[in-house]
């Protein structure tokens, strides 16, 4: 199977002129095409990329015993079989710009189109948008670092897809962390507490976990056949007004084209048809981040309107990101999944200035943790272009604008002190026979594309050597994200599933495929494809048949008591 992708655009399939975008649409029924709009958010998120399933969103039956479906089929296959990628027409960048596109029509006279003329005058518009969004094929050829042609494919048709997680698995995870946030806020900001609670009309922040995981249960009931499934609240449900109430303040009720990095689906991420007064997910996965991800722009906002106010926080984003996921969540996680079993030192022992965030030690072994909670740019992701995206890797990771060390420098500063005997806070430490294992817990998916591991990998060793270190005994840096540290509570204690088992397994993969020879760059880049997957893929497909189990998670019914 072939893992890379490319997208299929009007230019790559027609010589013609094309109209604009909204003649195309002009004519139909805003209700079609807001249907066909959450249908194709609905099966970018389902169908596998192939050549059967290309044009399975945009034509029906009757369609594809015309020349002009056949034509187009045949230019698809030249396509694939000229680049050696897998074509793609369908893709959730261009499905939730659709999707945009559409929400701010204007509704227009209509026109009597048969189905097929709908059908054809879609995929028109659809092809315009990936003209936008889709890059040239990658000359694989060329001398060009295999890390970044990965990582550039990876930003261009990953980002928005991280949709064959465990959704169940996923919604326990947020559900997790929301729970510690939300108690978190409750001692903390009581005022930020009050005002969130009227807002969504609850009468303590438990209720808003509950209505937004029974919500949640719901999207995985979906199928190519049926791609949409509607949230519908009984008129006789004697908590009507306040469900409603409760989902009215998740719908969209605007949206624009100009929208960076889909802002306003983020935040409002489920559409309400006032005709039937049913709900629909716009998109699975900003609708499941919602449940925590969310809640910091809410408390943000709420902060805003309380300037004035002795209550007003003057460094919300930093109070959140240090006192909270520093030192509350990353600290409560990693203790709650790994346990007592080594010797652990929090926040609460790593009080000097650039010690790392968190520490474990199991005889000669060394877990150093660095958290990263920073988002990248809106405009960087909106532009997908990939120089900026890697420079500003740089700044997240290695060193920023200012000249000031990050995750990477901070932690080969660590290692040096360790090698140093100078790690004082261990006094059990062997600095010169200790295997270390540098570790970057991060909190977004972006930091889960295939690829950016190993362009970080590199950057790591090119540090480490400046500081004239021996690489001997100092392990791949491992980019985690936090919610697979929590969905491995009950496996991480086993023996064959401790961390750091885990992620000696995880680079074998790496490590066996730099040693062996491939016919072509294509079947390099495909087997480089499979092995530069990140941590959390490969955990996610070694436990993909596993039955999740969930006794750990007991600890946090204290939040529901």
């Amino acid at each position: 199977m072939n893992l890379l992708r490319i997208i299929i655009g009007y230019k790559d399939i027609f010589n013609d002129t094309s109209y604009d975008i909204i003649d195309y649409l002009a004519g139909i029924d805003k209700e079609v095409l807001i249907e066909n709009a959450l249908i194709y958010c609905s099966l970018s998120t389902i169908l596998e990329p192939s050549l059967e399933n290309i044009y399975y969103p945009f034509f029906i039956e009757s369609n594809k015993q015309t020349e002009y479906y056949n034509n187009l089929k045949n230019k698809i296959t030249d396509i694939a079989r000229e680049s050696k990628v897998t074509p793609v027409i369908l893709n959730i960048r261009s499905s939730l710009n659709f999707f945009e596109l559409v929400q701010s029509v204007e509704s227009t006279c209509h026109i009597n189109y048969s189905e097929t003329d709908i059908k054809e005058r879609l995929l028109n518009a659809y092809l315009l948008i990936n003209d936008r969004n889709s890059k040239e094929i990658t000359d694989f050829s060329d001398q060009r670092d295999i890390n970044e042609i990965l990582l550039e494919n990876a930003l261009s048709h990953s980002l928005y897809s991280k949709t064959n997680l465990y959704y169940l698995s996923l919604r326990v995870a947020e559900m997790v962390k929301s729970c510690l946030f939300l108690s978190y806020c409750q001692e903390n900001f009581p005022k930020h507490m009050d005002a969130f609670l009227e807002k969504y009309g609850l009468k303590n922040w438990q209720e808003y976990i509950n209505f937004v995981h029974q919500i949640g249960k719901l999207i995985i009931e979906r199928s190519k056949e049926e791609p949409l499934f509607s949230i519908i609240i009984p008129k006789e449900d004697k908590d009507f007004e306040k469900k409603a109430f409760f989902l009215d303040n998740f719908c969209l009720n605007d949206t624009y084209d100009k929208d960076a990095d889909f802002t306003k689906i983020k935040a409002s991420p489920v559409y309400k048809d006032t005709n039937s007064g049913s709900y629909y997910v716009i998109f699975e996965q900003f609708f499941v981040e919602k449940m925590y991800k969310g809640l910091y722009f809410i408390f943000n906002s709420i902060n805003d309107s309380l300037k004035g106010s002795g209550d007003f926080i003057k460094n919300f984003r930093s109070e959140i990101g240090f006192n909270f996921s520093e030192k509350v969540l990353l600290n409560r996680i990693i203790k709650d999944s790994i346990g007592n079993k080594y010797k652990h030192l929090s926040y609460r022992e790593l009080t000097r200035n650039g010690a790392p965030d968190y520490y474990i030690r199991d005889g000669k072994y060394v877990l150093l943790f660095e958290c990263k909670d920073n988002l990248v740019k809106k405009e960087v992701i909106e532009n997908n272009d990939f120089k900026l995206f890697v420079d500003e890797l740089r700044y997240l990771f290695v060193e920023n604008e200012k000249g000031k060390d990050k995750a990477l420098k901070q932690l080969i500063h660590n290692i040096v002190s360790i090698r140093n005997g100078e790690f004082l806070e261990d006094a059990g430490i062997k600095c010169n026979t200790s295997v270390i294992y540098p570790i970057i817990v991060t909190h977004h998916a972006i930091f889960s594309l295939v690829g950016l591991n190993l362009l970080l990998n590199d950057w790591f060793f090119e540090e480490l050597e400046k500081q004239g270190l021996n690489k001997i005994d100092v392990k791949n840096p491992t980019i985690i994200n936090i919610n697979t540290l929590i969905l491995l509570q009950d496996f991480l204690p086993q023996k064959n599933f401790s961390l750091r088992s885990l992620i000696d397994s995880y680079w074998i993969e790496y490590q066996i495929f730099t040693t062996k020879k491939f016919q072509t760059p294509v079947d390099v880049i495909n087997e480089r494809y499979r092995v530069s997957m990140s941590f959390d893929d490969y955990i996610e497909s070694k436990l993909s048949n596993v039955h999740l189990p969930l006794k750990k998670f007991i600890k946090y019914r204290e939040y529901f008591d």
